[in-house]
């Protein structure tokens, strides 16, 4: 059995049609079949009750025949005319005894011979012949009727039986359809859970498809393809730490000569070297926000980032710490709701709150809530503010790296936020989900708890 469905699904349907429908296909074939004998048959015992009928009628008409020529022959006393009746009886008789195997073992043939068995030879008894005959003339109708009556049964129960095959057949074919379209179903679910899978970056689990050829064959092509996706980004997170480890040693020497010439211990500086100083210490500072994100990016996505564990009240004190200049600088309250007493992942939670956070505080008007709540076997960071929301349209690619809404295309980032919390929501086997809210931004994301 498992070999079978190892093969081609062309081969699969091939057989299930074969076991499914080639039964009714050859049960109509066999119906088609007997109506056409029957029919045929119905035919020949019409044609025949007609030339019973007259052979019937023959035999009556030749009996009063012979009656009246008996009779005649009484005045004529003519030896040539008694045998001439004779002859004509001897006829008769050969007539009523065809007839009789053409409807043996019927009742009608029992009184016939009945009436039959005296030989006649006066023309009284030739009369009294035509009085039985003219009585038997229902029975004889109603014998011819019982074979056509008998040839209307054996095509009901031919129709009959046809039904009853196609009501045992049907299911099975049903039955038999149903599961190939379930086990196809469920292979093509094998396929699309993968593909979901290496989608949101998952690439550490062998991809291995069972079912048919083609299926496994697939599965063997998409695990290359894993294989390969997987050392693109190996060498992609080996490339983000080495460059931006790299781009932190001269960003720190030529951060620490601005700020020495910006400070005047060197030299007096003009308006216009002061300008152009504040100008380099400005972009020195977004290229160090830059870097500091690509390094998150790279960490985000790092499986090591699992091993130590926190608190969420902790996480609130670093997150309120690490962002304490940006808070100062807004007008925007922070309320902390906190519920969960899990320990969690330290570095994702920390870099999705984080990034959250932060991204809250640049947009809110007023006020960013941080809700943390325990559901079951499930945690949820809610994090809502009351700036302008986002467009809808667009959503889906907020998380995608370096890429920026449009009413935040004039705000000052790497367009990496959103990415850092969509890799840290993948290490965490979560979902990221918006909720719908009448004004402002509010994000969903729950992830099994630890």
């Amino acid at each position: 059995m498992k070999q079978f469905f190892s093969q081609s699904l062309q081969k699969q349907a091939l057989v299930a049609m074969l076991v499914g429908v080639l039964p009714i296909v050859l049960l109509t074939l066999w119906y088609a079949t007997s109506i056409s004998k029957h029919q045929q048959e119905t035919l020949i015992i019409y044609d025949e009750n007609q030339e019973l009928i007259l052979e019937y009628n023959y035999i009556k008409a030749d009996v009063n025949g012979i009656e009246k020529a008996l009779k005649n022959n009484q005045l004529l006393k003519s030896e040539q005319l008694q045998i001439s009746i004779e002859q004509k009886w001897q006829t008769t008789q050969n007539r009523i005894e065809l007839l009789k195997l053409k409807l043996a073992n019927s009742d009608f043939v029992a009184k016939l011979q009945h009436a039959t068995l005296l030989d006649p030879k006066s023309a009284d008894e030739f009369a009294q012949l035509v009085a039985q005959l003219k009585q038997l003339d229902a029975n004889f109708d109603d014998t011819l009727d019982t074979r056509l009556a008998n040839k209307n049964e054996q095509f009901k129960a031919l129709q009959t039986e046809f039904v009853v095959g196609l009501i045992v057949l049907l299911p099975i074919l049903v039955i038999i359809s149903s599961f190939l379209i379930f086990r196809i179903c469920r292979q093509l679910n094998q396929v699309e859970t993968v593909l979901s899978d290496v989608g949101k970056g998952q690439l550490d689990q062998p991809i291995k498809l069972s079912g048919s050829h083609e299926l496994q064959q697939l599965g063997r092509r998409l695990d290359w393809l894993r294989l390969a996706l997987k050392r693109v980004q190996q060498q992609k997170e080996t490339f983000l730490r080495h460059v931006t480890h790299e781009l932190k040693t001269p960003l720190a020497s030529i951060n620490e000569g601005s700020s020495l010439l910006n400070s005047g211990l060197l030299g007096e500086v003009s308006d216009k070297q002061g300008r152009i100083l504040t100008i380099m210490q400005q972009s020195v500072e977004k290229l160090a926000r830059m870097i500091d994100d690509l390094l998150n990016y790279s960490a985000a996505s790092h499986p090591d980032g699992l091993q130590q564990v926190t608190s969420f009240n902790t996480l609130e004190e670093e997150i309120n710490r690490h962002l304490s200049d940006t808070i100062a600088n807004k007008d925007v309250a922070i309320c902390w709701h906190i519920s969960a007493t899990n320990k969690v992942p330290h570095l994702p939670c920390k870099l999705i709150l984080t990034q959250l956070v932060s991204n809250a505080l640049n947009h809110a008007t007023s006020t960013v809530d941080i809700y943390i709540r325990q559901n079951h076997n499930t945690i949820e960071l809610n994090v809502a503010d009351d700036g302008p929301g986002i467009n809808q349209e667009e959503a889906h690619l907020l998380f995608q790296p370096f890429y920026q809404s449009e009413h935040n295309k004039n705000k000052q980032g790497s367009g990496l936020g959103l990415a850092i919390v969509s890799e840290c929501v993948n290490q965490l086997k979560g979902d990221i989900t918006w909720q719908e809210t009448d004004s402002g931004a509010n994000i969903l994301i729950t992830f099994p708890s630890q």
